[in-house]
């Protein structure tokens, strides 16, 4: 019975240390793959830092990886106890489609963090990030960045630049501030839209779309436009303009509280005003002569980067100087439901009114009072 009860004891506590055993082993296996381990290497040797940590110095052809993660370069300083490696000359980190270059990385292995230093560059297929530095989270795909930072959206002929920036994957966007310009070139030749502002956002998905902030200035062609917010939908070729909208193009400016701008082939067709529109013209800057039209909106319709036609709707009171080849013909008022402006090669051509409608023509020389109403 002492030899039975001795010998279960002995093959239980042989069975513990098994298993022990086992789950060491595991463990230690687990934190093996956990950090970066080394491909390859030309040459190694060791050194100890100034606090007194081991590291490992690797150069020629050395290769690490860590899971998915394949990370090159010409040499590493590996700090295993710290979980740091200091990559240096030509680093490359490639992780499926995606590529990370630039001169030097600081790579943390426990948080998957590489911190990249100088000619920096992210590829994605269709995407890339340029910039002097960034900080990229591979576990979640965050990224920081800053200096001379330069987004493209290879699909959409999308340019961004900004001294910085963030990629925010989870919301399928990107946010840059400090300077930032969009553009989008047309592929056809076209002019080049330029947008300008503070703070700007990128959104890849599910439509791709640009929204800006803070002194947002607007260019293309002829057309400039200024605002305090703007929001461009690539696929639509459409812009809004919040906030103290206003746009000139060719000596005409439109003013109101909301404007949309509508293109088509990569060309201005229609501008949209609503709320308090006004649009004035340039008649004579040195008298001081100016077309005016207002309303509760107003369409400017554009053809060939011309003018063509103005509607103004909801209570419209328009001044315009008439002309015929070239002299003076006087001035028209009017006011109605509805006005409509037509324009021939840029120059008043007639004017419609419907609705309500009254109006004073008044000829050249006229010397009394213009109502001032209009």
């Amino acid at each position: 019975m002492k030899f039975a009860l001795e010998s279960f004891f002995f093959t239980l506590y042989r069975t513990c240390r098994l298993l022990l055993l086992l789950l060491l082993l595991a463990s230690g296996g687990l934190a093996a793959q956990s950090g970066a381990q080394l491909i390859h290497a030309e040459v190694s040797r060791g050194r100890v830092a100034g606090d007194g940590e081991r590291v490992m110095i690797l150069e020629g052809a050395v290769h690490f990886r860590q899971d998915t993660v394949d990370i090159y370069c010409n040499r590493a300083d590996h700090y295993r106890e710290s979980g740091k490696i200091v990559l240096l000359g030509d680093v490359h980190i490639h992780r499926g489609k995606e590529r990370l270059s630039a001169q030097k990385v600081t790579y943390y292995e426990g948080r998957k963090l590489a911190i990249a230093e100088r000619r920096v560059r992210v590829q994605r297929p269709g995407q890339s990030l340029a910039s002097e530095y960034l900080e990229y989270y591979y576990r979640s795909d965050k990224a920081f960045a800053r200096h001379n930072l330069l987004l493209t959206d290879e699909s959409s002929g999308v340019y961004v630049t900004a001294e910085r920036g963030e990629y925010i994957p989870q919301q399928h966007r990107s946010k840059v501030w400090e300077n930032a310009h969009f553009w989008q070139i047309d592929a056809g030749g076209g002019d080049t839209l330029h947008i300008h502002a503070e703070v700007m956002e990128y959104f890849f998905q599910p439509e791709r779309r640009a929204i800006a902030s803070d002194s947002v200035r607007i260019r293309r062609g002829d057309l400039t436009a200024q605002c305090d917010s703007a929001s461009y939908l690539l696929s639509e070729e459409r812009v809004f303009l919040e906030r103290n909208p206003r746009a000139w193009q060719q000596g005409n400016r439109l003013t109101g509280r909301q404007m949309e701008m509508d293109f088509a082939g990569n060309k201005l067709r229609k501008i949209r005003v609503n709320g308090e529109a006004v649009a004035i013209s340039v008649e004579d800057s040195t008298a001081g002569k100016m077309n005016r039209l207002t309303g509760q909106g107003i369409t400017a319709f554009v053809v060939d980067n011309k003018l063509s036609e103005l509607w103004a709707y909801d209570n419209a009171r328009s001044k315009y100087y008439l002309k015929d080849n070239g002299l003076s013909q006087g001035i028209n008022t009017a006011s109605a439901d509805t006005i409509r402006i037509y324009f021939r090669e840029g120059e008043l051509d007639r004017i419609a009114v419907k609705g309500g409608s009254q109006g004073i023509y008044y000829p050249t020389g006229y010397q009394g009072k213009i109502d001032t109403e209009f």
